[in-house]
């Protein structure tokens, strides 16, 4: 009679019964502690031995004999195979494989778009990072103070009993009642011109961009990004091996006339008008209208990412630039990562009518659609008017915190810090005394457990004076007068020295 391996069930395990079995006898395998052509026992005697039932053995031998490391005889019963490669029959094989302790000596041999990620992997990694909730991350929403208690019994209802279309593939372009419920919004919040059928769903604005550059760039095609400006953008079009063109930010925002003697052939143009990231400035309307006369002549079209627009704390929003658009230039970009929370991962862009067909292909090769119980969570709590009533109360809560800020600068870094009103926005920024380092201000505050990203690494040639987005949205009163009270002493410190 075959014995087994030594086999040991963990039942506390997160690991189901057969996949214990299962690696267990797929390490001896490996290890050489069952040989080649070696019989196992019986399903129905191994399962009595190890007391489970003897489909859970079945499985098991079904997973190895499927993988090739069993083979069957008629009549016989279950064997090692005897074809295995002679170099996974081996321990120290075998470690290599599990632990792959050396570097391997392979030669990869990567696509353009593969080279170009792995010449910047680090930088990639480092900008888009998770981020710790601590003051004064910018971009992220007073998330304590969101109706859960509406989301949550919005949420119970379609997870209780989804029907059942909900719960199989779903449509790439998204969620159908959600993409109803965007275009109502921006046709009433954002002046923003389109049918339901030009709201594609994204996973937020990264993919969006990620998509819109798969598009439309090729190598050494021309794209112009805002300088400073996201960086985000900058990393996705710098992968499709465009070439950027740095284009900087005057008081009317992007320097069109800069752009015309930087680039001939621009493929896209890159964008936030309404409230550019980070210096804040918004696009004059003379600008906007040079713009979308630029990207005509050009042949080019113009992304606007929307990314804060909805927090204006004077007069009415702007409206966007998408609305001026007569040639189905524009490609609008939103998100609901700075209105709701960053973790729900769900965005839009607006394609023009023209590229709907081949926005909505690109969108079903990534991921087929984002998650369809989210979508339609959201898509209600849109339509019955929850989300309008959590930005009024978030404009009006965000003002009064945007003023603490202002009065804990005054009263803490004057001489030090220099700090301005904005009209809109989530973060101010703090502009330091000349030839002090916003990149080693940063990290000396990082150490006091403050979150201040410098405005220099936004930069790519432009040559600014030294600041640091203050995120304001987030906190309340008192972790702003703690963390300003923690920046004067980080500067302080440096100015001694």
């Amino acid at each position: 009679m075959p014995h087994p391996p030594f086999i040991s069930l963990d039942e506390k395990s997160d690991a189901p019964l057969y996949r214990q079995i299962y690696d267990t006898i797929r390490r001896s395998i490996l290890s050489g502690g069952l040989s080649a052509g070696r019989q196992l026992p019986a399903s129905r005697l191994l399962a009595k031995q190890l007391g489970v039932s003897r489909m859970t053995v079945v499985n098991a031998y079904e997973q190895l004999l499927a993988e090739g490391y069993l083979e069957g005889r008629s009549g016989a019963g279950t064997f090692v195979s005897a074809h295995l490669p002679e170099e996974f029959l081996q321990a120290s094989g075998f470690k290599g494989l599990e632990r792959q302790e050396k570097p391997l000596t392979r030669k990869v041999i990567f696509s353009e778009y593969g080279s170009k990620v792995t010449q910047n992997s680090k930088i990639i990694l480092r900008h888009h990072c998770a981020t710790a909730l601590v003051p004064f991350q910018h971009g992220v929403a007073a998330i304590d103070e969101f109706p859960f208690g509406v989301w949550a019994k919005i949420a119970q209802k379609w997870q209780k009993s989804p029907p059942a279309p909900v719960l199989s593939y779903g449509n790439a372009v998204g969620f159908q009642p959600l993409r109803e419920a965007i275009a109502a919004h921006l046709a009433a919040a954002r002046g923003v011109r389109c049918t339901p059928e030009q709201i594609i769903i994204t996973n937020g604005t990264q993919q969006a961009l990620d998509l819109i550059g798969r598009i439309f760039l090729s190598r050494s095609d021309d794209v112009c990004l805002e300088d400073p400006g996201y960086i985000g953008a900058r990393d996705i079009f710098a992968a499709t091996g465009a070439r950027i063109v740095p284009v900087p930010i005057d008081d009317e925002g992007f320097d069109l006339q800069t752009a015309r003697k930087r680039s001939q052939k621009a493929r896209l143009i890159y964008v936030t008008p309404s409230h550019q990231f980070p210096l804040g400035v918004t696009m004059s309307l003379a600008r906007r209208l040079s713009l979308l006369e630029w990207a005509r002549e050009r042949d080019a079209f113009v992304i606007e990412d929307d990314y804060n627009s909805e927090y204006r704390y004077s007069g009415r929003p702007l409206a966007a630039l998408q609305g001026l658009d007569r040639d189905g230039r524009v490609i609008y970009v939103g998100t609901f990562s700075k209105t709701i929370f960053p973790a729900l991962r769900l965005g839009y862009l607006v394609a023009p009518t023209d590229l709907i067909e081949v926005f909505a292909a690109a969108r079903a090769l990534t991921d087929l659609h984002s998650p369809s119980i989210e979508q339609a969570v959201l898509a209600e709590f849109i339509a019955e008017r929850h989300f309008a009533r959590h930005i009024r109360r978030m404009r009006g809560m965000y003002e009064e915190r945007q003023q603490v800020l202002i009065e804990e600068a005054r009263k803490n870094l004057k001489g030090m810090l220099e700090v301005a009103p904005a009209e809109a926005g989530m973060h101010l920024i703090g502009w330091l005394p000349q030839g002090i380092s916003d990149v080693e201000v940063s990290r000396r505050a990082a150490e006091t457990d403050l979150n201040l990203a410098p405005v220099s690494v936004y930069c790519i040639n432009q040559k600014l004076r030294g600041g640091l987005l203050l995120g304001y949205t987030a906190y309340n009163g008192k972790q702003i007068r703690q963390g300003m009270k923690k920046l004067a002493q980080v500067l302080i410190k440096i100015a001694r020295h």
